[in-house]
């Protein structure tokens, strides 16, 4: 089989059939879906049923709900693919995806194949290119951290046969950034091959429902987590790329107002030559006002 698509799924009954549709009608016809229920209150378990009836190339999972680490891990671990993607309940992909991607990989003998993708509202859509600087997996690694691509897993093929080779899993329990806890696992080995393919298939929906736009304490606290994850898969050699998440973690929390005043001080005495080095004059005032007690007005200048 030449490709498996990871498609972890849960409460996505009002959007799934997009992108099971998108899918069905792929050029590729040596591929595979592995739809991972992880846990739907909803009726997305029924449709899923529906589309693994009618199609064999589509296998369902139901599972308890764990996160969406754990569904794709569960993904991986059952995928029979000779090369794999992973893919969002939300999203929906063009016909000639998986064909072009794969077609890409063997002509390249690549261990992964990036490519650019569409970011989607309703209202249109954006083309986002994803060209790194240069094809080399510790270059990109560090592009991924410096949010110069998109770190996730939905438009790069990845050969199976690497997540054994490097020992590279998504971590049970990080629901967030898992996608750049897997590339901090893959891209730190220099003799990962990477190509570059200049077309976008993927259409990446924007939800105004994400984590990001609901940010509260929980989801702050997840991120710790994700920085304690992520210390531990990197080498010491990326320091800067740990330092610089770390400060990205609180900065994020200062826009959404989530710290103590002890977190918030700590937080400005550990990274006092971080905010001295921005370019932005408002960022600069408004860490000045989180300083001084006056979160709310500091959470609307440190902003986006």
């Amino acid at each position: 089989m030449k490709v498996s698509v990871i498609l972890p799924v849960y409460n996505a009954a009002t959007t799934i059939t997009r992108m099971l549709d998108s899918l069905r009608d792929q050029t590729l016809v040596d591929f595979e879906v592995l739809m991972i229920d992880d846990g739907s209150t909803d009726n997305s378990g029924a449709i899923l049923d529906e589309y693994a009836q009618k199609d064999n190339r589509f296998r369902v999972v139901h599972k308890k709900n764990e996160g969406v680490s754990a569904a794709r891990q569960t993904g991986v671990e059952l995928a029979q693919g000779e090369y794999v993607i992973h893919a969002d309940s939300d999203d929906w992909v063009d016909q000639t995806m998986l064909e072009e991607l794969y077609a890409k990989a063997e002509n390249d003998d690549a261990d992964v194949v990036i490519c650019d993708f569409f970011s989607n509202t309703d209202t249109g859509q954006t083309l986002c290119k994803q060209r790194p600087s240069e094809l080399k997996a510790d270059v990109i690694l560090r592009e991924l951290f410096q949010q110069l691509h998109g770190s996730w897993c939905c438009n790069k093929l990845v050969r199976q046969a690497c997540y054994n080779k490097y020992n590279v899993r998504f971590p049970k329990g990080i629901n967030h950034c898992e996608d750049l806890l897997f590339w901090a696992q893959l891209l730190q080995h220099n003799d990962v091959k990477v190509s570059y393919l200049p077309k976008a298939f993927y259409h990446y929906y924007v939800n105004s429902n994400s984590i990001t736009r609901h940010y509260t304490r929980s989801t702050y606290e997840m991120r710790l987590k994700y920085l304690t994850k992520l210390y531990e898969i990197l080498s010491p050699k990326y320091k800067s790329i740990k330092q610089q998440a770390v400060f990205g973690v609180f900065t994020e929390a200062v826009m959404f107002n989530v710290l103590s005043r002890n977190e918030a001080l700590n937080g400005l005495s550990t990274f006092r030559h971080n905010i001295y080095r921005l370019n932005s004059l408002k960022w600069k005032i408004g860490f000045l006002f989180l300083w001084l007690g006056m979160n709310k007005f500091a959470s609307k200048l440190v902003h986006y």
